[in-house]
């Protein structure tokens, strides 16, 4: 899955954003790339618990569509 992450201005922006999906039940595998703006996330998280974890974390996460 793939979510647009706004807010992120550097690199530890990201690194906070990625530890964030991380925490949530179900994520296998979460990178986030700064310059991008986005995150891939593997497993089988809830869209909803993973936006309220990057929320958390002082960041908006949107889902991308898939093409």
């Amino acid at each position: 899955m793939k979510l647009k992450i706004e807010g992120m201005t550097c690199t530890h922006c990201a690194r906070t954003v990625e530890e964030a999906l991380k925490s949530v039940p179900g994520v296998v595998r979460a990178k986030v790339n700064y310059l991008k703006k986005e995150a891939v996330v593997e497993g089988e998280a809830d869209l909803a618990a993973l936006a309220k974890s990057v929320e958390a974390a002082g960041y908006r996460a949107i889902p991308k569509e898939v093409a």
